[in-house]
Order: structure tokens, then C-alpha cells, then sequence
């Protein structure tokens, strides 16, 4: 006998609790093809953001991220060109780089003299053009448009500051900003200390060498140890301010050009980085990129290492782990639907059958055929739910969700990033989730088969 007819046969005997089950099974399998599309497409939105900033690897000094920004002078890369264009003409590594550009991070104290307030600042150096290069990352295939930058080699004398660092130096007014807080009215104090006069000519000093600037540009004087110990000031023009996804960054963020960066921090010394950033044309060549650029490291006996994205950016760590847990439990949720409902189910069929159960075991049928035909059915139902769910998920993702453009904006970025729903990865999860439900429904039905396997035939026909 087909079993495989029969257990058919019975899943479509009492349709409206089947239609009902399947109902269960597939509003489950819904929800985990829904959020696992968007989740896998976040983490891709949020690494794509990650790399865009950051690069996907680093090479530094050792210790570099745990004590370099107290030390710029100490951790600098001081042949950092040439270890770049080592890295591009490699031929194993030359393939798989997207850019290598160098980055110089430093900090001290900005000032705004017209208004007499200064704040602490901890600025990023970079080159304008590679800058640039770096915000179209797109490895994905997402579309996202290229981050924007007002960092151009034109423009030598031109930064980026944070929203909150504009306003702590007051150039709100200056800057024609629309979203910026007034600080509330002071109590004048009569002895309020003024500027040093040593850091006034400093400041006067720099004005003069500066470059002259457009009559309208906003200037600020930024002021750090040098790498011989002494203080040197720079004069740079504000050319917009730019809101940040974390409160402390915003309040002393500084996007300048490198090579004012350089003169910041070095002066007249030799101008240096704090780190080489590599980016690559995919993500999955990560491991044998770094592989390789440690091997060239060692070749010619620096003393560097190579730190990937995530250890230079931990926030992304989090966010991954945040939106996995939240998948992980919805989809365990969704399984325990699946098991009951099943067992609920097939429990009834068997109820509802004991004579039918006894006339099988009349005309031959063995204990575990009868097993096997329940679970068999319990199988089918799994298997139609879930499969019904997936794709009904998959339409609704395609026709639905992404095309309507809704964006949302993760923890610590201050770039939104689109809501959508990723098909490959949909589709991926789409397939587990069929196996995955299909299994359990098996399970869940082996222990009402085997109360039907165990009735003795005497006692089942008595149910005629």
C-alpha cells in the first residue's frame, strides 16, 4: 500500500482544519522569511555604512586604537606612502584593493576667537579625493547613494565639524544653520579669563600664514601638541557642519584634509599617518587580503598589524548581534507554532480514525506502517504550510516592502538607511525555513502516530 497516497488522501479528508493549520504554518513561515530578509539586508545596509567610514581593514601601529589618540607623534606610520604603493603593485593584493589611502586622526582644543569659545575636538585627516572614493563604496549592489563629503583638494584650508561642536563654538548664526540650539542667557561674570597672550599671537601668527579665504568662509583656529610637545595651531574654514549618529562624536567631530591635518600634528616635521585604510572591492576577501598584507608586513620587517572593520568599529558587532537574537526568536517562536498546531492536528485525525486505524491493522498493515503514515501527513502539512508561507513572504517582500522605499536611520549612524528586504538572503532562509518547519511538523506528529500505532485491533474495531 501507498503510503504516501494515503497519508494525501487523509490531509485532504477534513479540509477546513487543514486549511487551518496551514494558515498557522504559513503565517510563521512569513514572519521568518520577512525578517530574515531584513535582517540580512540591514547588516548589509549597516556594513556597507561601516566600510564606507572605516575601510575594511586598517594597518597601524600596535596599540594604536587603545592609546594612539594620546599619542598621535608616537603610533604614526612615517613611510606610509611607500607602503602604500607597495600594496597597490602587489600582484596577489593589487586584484582585490579597492583604495589605500592614508588616515592621520588627532585631537586638542578648537577655538572660535569672533565669539571667544572653544571646545575639544578629536579630527580625522584624510585625502579629499580618496575621501570621496571611499563614500561610493557599494560592494552589495545596494544603490546607496554615495555618502557626501566637502572635502575637496581644491580646498586645502576646508573642514567638516559635528553639529554640536558648531554649536559650542557658536557659528550657528554664521553657518546659517536651521537645526541648532541657542545656549540659554549667561550671568555675566566680571573676571571671566581670557585668552592666553602667547596662544593669541600663536592664533594671530597662523591668520597670517593662512591662505586667504573667501570673505564669507567661518574659521576656527585648532590647537594640538605637536609631535615635538610644543602647541601648534592651525586655521581651518568651516565649510559645513554636519550632524552625527552619537552624541559625544558630535560634539567634537572634525573632518579635515590631510595635508592640514599633517600640519596640525607635525608642524614642520615629517608629515606622517596613523593608519593605512585598504578597501576592498568585497567583503568576503577580507581573510585573504589580510592574510597577504601581513605577509608583505613581515617581509619587510614592520612592526604593524592589520585590524578588520569590525574591531575598528565595534558598534557593527552589536547591531549584528541585536538583529540575529531578534531573528533567532522570532524563529524559535514560529517553530513552537508549527509544533503544536501540528500535534493539535494530527492528535484530532487520529481521534477521529481508531476504527479506521483498526481495519488497516486487520488486512495487514503493521504498527509501523500506521506510525509512519501520520507522520507522513503531519510531513504534508509542514511541508504545503511553510512552502505557501515562503513564497507568499517572498511576494510580499518584492511587491510590497521594497518597493516602498520607507529608510530608517541605525543606532550611532547618522545616515538613514533604506528598509528592505534582501531576496537572495530571503530566499536562502526561504529554503531553511521549508526544511526546518517540515522536520518539526514531522516530529511533532511521531507522538500521536505512535498512540495510533499502539492500539490493539479488537479494541479499534469496537469503534465501527
Amino acid at each position: 500500500m501507498n503510503l504516501l497516497e494515503l497519508a494525501w488522501r487523509n490531509v485532504l479528508r477534513n479540509r477546513r482544519r487543514t486549511l487551518l493549520t496551514l494558515a498557522a504554518i504559513g503565517v510563521g513561515a512569513i514572519a521568518i522569511v520577512l525578517l530574515g530578509g531584513y535582517v540580512s539586508a540591514t547588516i548589509k545596509a549597516v556594513q556597507t555604512d561601516t566600510v564606507r567610514q572605516a575601510g575594511h581593514l586598517q594597518i597601524m601601529a600596535p596599540g594604536y586604537l587603545d592609546f594612539g589618540r594620546g599619542n598621535t607623534a608616537r603610533f604614526a606610520i612615517q613611510d606610509y606612502e611607500r607602503l602604500a604603493m607597495q600594496l597597490k603593485q602587489d600582484a596577489e593584493l593589487a586584484p582585490m584593493l579597492a583604495l589605500v589611502t592614508p588616515l592621520l586622526q588627532v585631537q586638542g582644543v578648537a577655538g572660535h576667537f569672533a565669539s571667544g569659545n572653544s571646545s575639544n575636538f578629536a579630527a580625522s585627516g584624510w585625502v579629499p579625493n580618496d575621501r570621496q572614493a571611499m563614500l561610493a563604496w557599494d560592494g552589495f549592489g545596494l544603490r546607496f547613494p554615495p555618502g557626501a563629503t566637502r572635502l575637496r583638494d581644491d580646498r586645502p584650508q576646508d573642514g567638516v565639524v559635528g553639529l554640536g561642536l558648531a554649536q559650542l563654538l557658536d557659528l550657528c548664526e554664521a553657518l546659517d544653520m536651521k537645526k541648532c540650539a541657542k545656549p540659554p542667557a549667561l550671568i555675566a561674570q566680571a573676571d571671566a579669563p581670557a585668552i592666553g597672550a602667547d596662544l593669541a599671537a600663536l592664533a594671530n601668527q597662523t591668520r597670517s600664514e593662512a591662505t586667504p579665504a573667501a570673505t564669507d568662509a567661518v574659521a576656527i583656529e585648532l590647537l594640538a601638541a605637536s609631535s615635538g610637545g610644543a602647541p601648534n595651531i592651525v586655521r581651518m574654514n568651516v565649510a559645513r557642519a554636519e550632524q552625527q549618529g552619537i552624541r559625544d562624536l558630535d560634539l567634537m567631530y572634525v573632518s579635515l584634509p590631510l595635508s592640514l591635518a599633517q600640519r596640525l600634528a607635525f608642524g614642520q616635521s615629517a608629515p606622517a599617518a596613523s593608519a593605512l585604510v585598504v578597501q576592498l572591492k568585497q567583503t568576503a576577501q577580507i581573510p585573504q587580503a589580510k592574510a597577504r598584507i601581513e605577509a608583505i608586513l613581515k617581509e619587510a620587517g614592520a612592526t604593524l598589524e592589520v585590524q578588520d572593520f569590525t574591531v575598528v568599529s565595534p558598534a557593527y558587532n552589536q547591531i549584528v548581534a541585536l538583529f540575529s537574537t531578534m531573528f533567532r526568536f522570532v524563529a524559535i517562536l514560529m517553530g513552537v507554532v508549527t509544533l503544536f498546531s501540528v500535534t493539535n492536528t494530527v492528535n484530532m485525525a487520529v481521534g477521529e480514525r481508531v476504527a479506521e486505524i483498526g481495519t488497516l491493522r486487520a488486512i495487514g498493515l503493521k504498527r509501523r506502517h500506521i506510525r509512519r503514515m501520520f507522520v507522513i501527513e503531519g510531513g504534508l502539512i509542514g511541508l504545503l504550510g511553510a512552502a505557501l508561507g515562503v513564497v507568499l513572504g517572498l511576494l510580499i517582500a518584492t511587491y510590497g516592502i521594497n518597493a516602498a522605499g520607507f529608510s530608517w536611520t541605525p543606532p550611532g549612524r547618522s545616515a538613514p538607511v533604506p528598509i528592505g528586504i534582501d531576496l537572495n538572503g530571503g530566499i536562502d532562509i526561504g529554503l531553511a525555513t521549508v526544511v526546518v518547519l517540515s522536520l518539526i511538523a514531522c516530529v511533532s506528529s511521531w507522538w500521536p502516530a505512535r498512540r495510533a500505532a499502539r492500539l490493539e485491533i479488537v479494541e479499534a474495531l469496537r469503534h465501527v
